[in-house]
């Protein structure tokens, strides 16, 4: 399949987000937490449970809609890739049904793999004649 350098420039950046999200989520969300005020640790801190639910609602408000951004862009990434990896000429048979399986159980490997592999090349490559 062709695709155009912007496109592959858009799944590239979409491929590093969904790569990169899991690891970054978590120390800017307790970042977040603890530089708006984290008062689980101190249950006598809050005063009024009111604070509690002003202090977590901005935090919630920023992470939910990037939680859910990062689903469905996991899900598209992973339709696109599975497509993109069985209608690929140029992989035998074998590295077909590991990039295939790869792009469900190892996303984290199998599609920057793949990316760097077979989509960011300008040239198509040839078939390979399977080796015995």
């Amino acid at each position: 399949m062709n695709i155009s350098k912007p496109v592959k420039i858009l799944i590239g950046c979409l491929t590093v987000f969904a790569i990169l999200f899991p690891f970054l989520i978590m120390p800017v969300f307790f970042f977040a937490m603890f530089s708006f005020g984290f008062p689980f640790m101190d249950p006598y801190a809050v005063s009024n449970p009111n604070d509690l639910i002003r202090n977590m609602f901005p935090v919630m408000m920023i992470f939910y809609p990037l939680v859910m951004c990062f689903s469905l862009v996991q899900l598209g990434l992973q339709i696109f890739y599975v497509i993109q990896e069985i209608k690929n000429k140029a992989l035998n048979d074998t590295n077909r049904i590991l990039f295939v399986i790869g792009t469900f159980f190892l996303p984290y490997v199998a599609m920057p793999i793949y990316f760097f592999v077979y989509l960011w090349k300008d040239f198509p490559q040839e078939p390979q004649p399977p080796q015995t």
